[in-house]
């Protein structure tokens, strides 16, 4: 038994379909197979266009709504375009009603807004079903979540024990492949809500972990995770087994757009969770944790940041600065990336996302006690592996970024990461440089 999860990027004509149909067929040949689906490539934005270019509403999901006709009649025939055309028609009718109230208020909800996503995934696992049935596969959609979650719209928790009696609904369908969306869950009161962009990856480790299958597959446009992204370096290559601490960190930077949660469901459980091709072959599995032979395994790079530096004497010495500081990021609303403060304590350096910068910049000239506040431009490149728990290679790491000024050096939770905050002209340089030392240890 196992879960397949079909991203959305690789959903984009009917080749597509035809390798997608291929690679289920293979693997529930004599499994029982619930397959995770994102919303077919593009929709989520069109959707999220939608939300906020209200006066088009109604146009943006008419053009939605006929790219899903358009591509069902091209992987489906017959009775199963049929009743496919059925449901999608009656979504649709949903979806209309809600973008015309949207565009004669002009005003939206988090909780509406994840309504509205909520139709991406749901149209695109009838479709999928459909094209499956199409090829005398033994395939039924199921379109409605399965994930219970709490009301925090836009980045939904999952309610575990609620969520299982939901999902192991999926084991009493006869059908062999249970086709269902990612992304997207459910209150106990049957409000629609998301669990976050890139949230059908957790939704398929999540799933696989509550019905207790052994094994993930996560299938996407890409071989597995790179050693770094390959349209910036030529000489990237897949990584062909990440602990699950390796694999974690690489989430949480941002790697492969990986929802942050994809691992965590595999805490304590015997599961296996391959990333792999749907047009070349190559894998990356994740599994276990450290081992003696684990040495490096790829950099990840944050380029859309701001290196903020509160400077004044008069922090000198004082207990609680960097608290004071904290609480104005709080207040803010502003995530901290990255915080530091030399030995002198003359200075605190942030590192926030771009977009954040401007609030939590005058939020801390408030502060009394500050002389001044300097934003500038600032790249994270870090770099992740098992082997950085061994004091010499992580000095060939540290050598390696020695020649660079350095704003910041941090080493994650689980020691198997190591964060530099560079000024962003030198971002790329360094990404290149801590690449070259990866592939040469690379484990």
């Amino acid at each position: 038994m196992l879960v397949v999860k079909i991203g959305g990027s690789i959903q984009k004509d009917e080749r597509d379909f035809d390798l997608i149909a291929e690679k289920v067929s293979q693997y529930s040949a004599s499994k029982k197979t619930v397959v995770v689906t994102s919303a077919i490539k593009g929709v989520t934005n069109s959707l999220i266009e939608a939300t906020e270019n209200r006066d088009r509403a109604v146009e943006i999901v008419s053009e939605m709504y006929d790219r899903h006709v358009k591509l069902l009649s091209k992987v489906a025939e017959g009775p199963e375009f049929e009743s496919a055309f059925k449901s999608l028609s009656k979504l649709a009718d949903e979806l209309f009603r809600i973008a015309w109230s949207v565009k004669v208020l002009d005003e939206i909800s988090m909780r509406v807004r994840d309504y509205i996503l909520s139709f991406g995934e749901r149209m695109a696992s009838i479709t999928l079903g459909a094209m499956l049935r199409s090829r005398n596969m033994d395939a039924q959609a199921y379109p409605e979540p399965v994930l219970i979650t709490d009301d925090s719209f836009g980045e939904a928790n999952v309610m575990e024990d609620l969520s299982m009696m939901e999902v192991k609904k999926l084991m009493d369908i006869k059908s062999r492949i249970v086709v269902i969306p990612g992304f997207i869950g459910k209150t106990p009161t049957d409000r629609y809500t998301t669990v976050g962009r890139g949230g059908s990856d957790y939704t398929a480790t999540l799933v696989g972990k509550l019905l207790g299958f052994p094994e993930v597959r996560l299938i996407t446009e890409v071989p597995g995770i790179m050693t770094a992204d390959p349209r910036k370096f030529p000489g990237a290559k897949t990584i062909s087994r990440l602990s699950l601490e390796e694999a974690m960190e690489l989430a949480q930077m941002g790697a492969k757009r990986l929802h942050p949660r994809t691992f965590e469901p595999m805490f304590d459980r015997d599961l296996r969770v391959y990333i792999e091709g749907l047009y070349d072959e190559g894998y990356t599995l994740v599994q276990g944790t450290c081992d003696s032979s684990d040495k490096l395994k790829g950099i990840a790079v944050l380029d859309d940041l701001k290196l903020i530096s509160v400077e004044s004497t008069n922090i000198v010495g004082k207990i609680g600065s960097a608290a004071r500081v904290m609480e104005k990021a709080r207040e803010a609303g502003v995530n901290i990336v990255s915080l530091s403060q030399p030995a002198s304590e003359t200075t605190i350096h942030l590192v926030v996302d771009s977009k954040n910068a401007s609030k939590l910049t005058s939020r801390l000239q408030e502060l009394k006690d500050v002389e001044t506040v300097n934003v500038q431009d600032a790249n994270a490149v870090s770099v992740v592996g098992c082997g950085l728990r061994n004091k010499d290679l992580f000095k060939v790491v540290l050598r390696e970024a020695s020649s660079f000024e350095v704003a910041s050096i941090s080493r994650g939770l689980r020691n198997v990461s190591a964060t530099f905050v560079v000024k962003k002209d030198e971002g790329f340089n360094l990404a290149k440089d801590l690449h070259e030392v990866v592939v040469k240890w690379i484990s």
